[in-house]
């Protein structure tokens, strides 16, 4: 993307769910490439759908509570809507602009969309699929990330350098938060303390705490992409996309305690609550790596579409 540009497996899908003994934890990773999506069974980290969406999908959201996931198309300009217990596509949402980052609300209700073309954040039931609020935000809107109690929504504004924080009750923008250079991916903390904006230009992480409004940086690898972050909030992971790595982060000292090397060109990165581990979409590998949580280290590689982004929360855990 430049600055402004941004059923055939269906019936195994089916068996892996009926059949007992198998994990009902799956990995969704969107193929920018190959317009589709991989789906990952994560008790064997096997592919066991290939499910086709729009052209060019990007950004992707799972929802337990409603047993969706979403999936944002570049190219097509839709969101296609995915059954998650039967992997199938049961509806294309059109929109008029260039969908990114989506995610969806705690109690599963809401669908927020990233505008990347028209600067600005979407708002729709997912109960009906039409838009409820439209809100005009900073330039380029990349990532979302919403609080732990769905009340509060902030958003990348990739060329506005800064994190556009919205009130979810009113749609109205309370303030703009100063990151670095291209914030890109940005996540939230579980324990809702901290926001960490990754910075594309400036090979950082802005960590800001949001309670005081304080700012801290840690630098990474090159040109990093987006963070996933632990259950307990002690640990981040930060992917680097030209230097084909993650960068371990461990967050009470605000220090790189190791990097792991993985597929080329790494972009969305997720954490599995349930096997402590971290699944990361390879770009130009075509293929997940697959990272142990506690020792850094990479035990499994997962071929996937083409060229793999997973821009988002991807991992859907039966238990959440």
């Amino acid at each position: 993307m430049n600055s402004k540009t941004l059923f055939a497996g269906c019936f195994i899908a089916l068996l892996a769910l009926s059949r007992p003994g198998l994990a009902n934890d799956y990995a969704y990773i969107t193929n920018q490439g190959s317009h589709d999506v991989s789906v990952i069974a994560l008790d064997n980290n096997e592919v066991i759908a290939t499910i086709a969406v729009g052209k060019g999908p990007v950004g992707v959201a799972v929802s337990p509570q409603i047993q969706r996931v979403f999936v944002s198309n570049v190219e097509s300009q839709s969101i296609s809507v995915i059954d998650s217990q039967s992997n199938v596509v049961l509806d294309e949402i059109q929109l008029s602009g260039s969908p990114v980052a989506v995610t969806v609300s705690p109690d599963g209700k809401t669908l927020y969309i990233a505008d990347w073309y028209l600067d600005s954040v979407i708002a729709i039931s997912t109960q009906d699929f039409k838009q409820q609020h439209k809100v005009s935000i900073g330039k380029a809107p990349a990532g979302l990330a919403i609080s732990p109690d769905g009340k509060t929504l902030y958003v990348s504004n990739r060329d506005s350098d800064d994190i556009g924080v919205i009130d979810t009750q009113s749609m109205t923008v309370t303030s703009r938060l100063p990151a670095g250079a291209h914030p890109f991916g940005i996540s939230i903390s579980p324990d809702g303390r901290h926001l960490y904006a990754v910075n594309v230009y400036e090979d950082s992480v802005s960590v800001i705490e949001l309670t005081t409004g304080q700012t801290h940086k840690i630098q990474v690898g090159t040109r990093p992409y987006c963070a996933a972050i632990s259950p307990d909030s002690k640990t981040i992971f930060v992917t680097n996309t030209q230097d084909d790595s993650v960068s371990v982060i461990d967050a009470t000292t605000r220090k790189v305690i190791t990097t792991v090397d993985t597929g080329g060109f790494p972009e969305g990165i997720d954490f599995d609550m349930v096997s402590q581990r971290v699944y990361v979409a390879s770009w130009s590998d075509d293929a997940v790596t697959v990272i142990d949580a506690g020792t850094h280290k990479v035990i499994d590689t997962i071929k996937t579409g083409q060229q793999s982004r997973a821009f988002g929360r991807f991992i859907l855990n039966a238990q959440d």
